[in-house]
């Protein structure tokens, strides 16, 4: 029996998502921290049609002030807003988790214990599990949007280096962190925008902004991206800018209007940018980008070899419009988060600000290696065969320190011994005991 090309693109897609989703729900770690509660929430949205958790028998705490809002005594996932008690995250990831959240209810599996106590181990199981399904997921759109430029075999090849090479293995896919989703409907986003520009299909601005839309509704961080790309449809799709336009303003609209009825103004406390200082910039930049424990190119060195190949086959490269825009949105994403305090991410492991970003990576993966098979026929063997050696081996150290991560407790520990690195970001910089090789 013979499959034709769609149908052995759908099948490949089909087992690139079974096997990633495979290995990240088998891999050991999960970091519930930030998300904590946030499953609990989707539960009240359920099953009373609340934003508030005040249905669940959660202690009353002694308000404590955090940056920007009061948090309910130390639980900082949790805020006070006058006599309510809300999850102090964006409340994007609850709303998309709905559906799922409501699969595992019927199957006994939930956020609450039937007193109405927080049920934090059933909170993680929901929210690896899932996790774990939108990487993969994820994984399988980044195939499909390589098959777009690229051969089989290398559209393969991209979407395993970007689940298993990159924070998606190590960070997105152990828990529902506030930009787990928001990652996913990048995904999404970007497969959109390179099939539009191959000429696959006609832009979907209803369908682009509303996507868009739940992006912001998942993390604030996403409207960099979003105004990036709101640029690329004024620019280029201009008959098409209306619908993109009203869309995003009606989502924006009501998001306000959810805002101004809960927390009493025009954004959610998280949205404030308050925790925005730039007042350690250039140490934050350095250690986002080199230091040995939160460093992207430390933690994903495969990109150095990514940026190679897009520096010296520059005139090959195709879709420069995208290409400008992963570049943009790159560069200001690290600015931003090198301005945030606390710069180093807190508890986690390696360059987590910047795990929003792997869409990005994986589309400047796809035109790098378009580019180098375009000129492939011109290049001397040894070249060839020297270059795709040197990206191998900086693709094998990319799997095997996000394994760690994904796989041992001794990282997340590094986090708390032999100090706390919230107390002492200057370990960050220690190279003789770096994260990714704990004692």
């Amino acid at each position: 029996m013979r499959f034709g090309k769609f149908d052995r693109t759908a099948l490949a897609a089909i087992m690139i998502f079974l096997t990633t989703a495979t290995i990240f729900l088998i891999s050991r770690v999960h970091q519930v921290a930030d998300s904590s509660y946030s499953m609990l929430l989707s539960e009240s949205l359920l099953h009373h049609g609340s934003f508030t958790l005040d249905a669940y028998e959660i202690p009353r705490l002694s308000p404590q002030q955090q940056a920007g809002y009061l948090s309910n005594g130390p639980i900082y996932q949790i805020q006070i807003v006058g006599d309510h008690l809300y999850y102090y995250f964006p409340a994007g990831t609850s709303v998309l988790s709905l559906p799922y959240v409501a699969v595992m209810n019927l199957f006994g599996i939930s956020a609450a214990n039937p007193d109405g106590t927080y049920n934090r181990h059933n909170e993680v199981r929901i929210e690896a599990s899932l996790a774990a399904l939108l990487m993969a997921a994820l994984s399988a759109v980044i195939f499909l949007t390589a098959r777009l430029l690229l051969p089989f075999w290398w559209s393969v090849v991209i979407a395993y280096a970007s689940a298993f090479g990159t924070q998606i293995w190590s960070t997105s896919s152990r828990a529902l962190w506030s930009d787990t989703w928001g990652i996913f409907l990048l995904g999404i986003t970007i497969w959109m925008l390179v099939a539009v520009e191959c000429k696959r299909f006609q832009l979907r601005p209803v369908l682009l902004a509303t996507v868009c839309a739940w992006m912001y509704f998942a993390r604030p961080t996403f409207s960099i991206p979003i105004l990036a790309i709101t640029v690329y449809v004024f620019m280029y799709h201009r008959q098409e800018r209306l619908k993109y336009l009203f869309t995003g303003l009606a989502w924006l609209a009501l998001f306000v209007g959810f805002s101004e009825y809960h927390y009493g103004h025009s954004l959610p406390n998280y949205y404030s940018a308050n925790r925005l200082s730039f007042g350690t910039f250039g140490v934050a930049l350095a250690g986002n980008l080199i230091s040995p424990s939160r460093g992207l190119l430390v933690f994903v060195p495969v990109l150095i070899f990514v940026a190679y190949l897009l520096i010296r086959y520059w005139r090959e490269t195709t879709l420069p419009r995208l290409l400008f825009i992963s570049i943009t949105v790159i560069a200001i994403h690290i600015i931003t988060i090198s301005g945030f305090t606390p710069w180093w991410g807190g508890h986690c492991f390696g360059p987590r600000y910047s795990a929003g970003l792997v869409p990005f990576f994986a589309l400047l993966g796809i035109i790098a290696v378009k580019s180098k098979l375009t000129r492939s026929s011109n290049e001397d063997i040894r070249g060839w065969s020297v270059e795709w050696t040197i990206g191998l081996l900086l693709l094998f150290t990319s799997v095997l320190i996000n394994a760690v991560g994904s796989n041992s407790l001794k990282p997340q520990a590094w986090n708390l011994m032999p100090t706390n690195i919230d107390e002492h970001p200057e370990r960050v910089w220690d190279w003789k005991h770096p994260q990714f090789l704990p004692r």
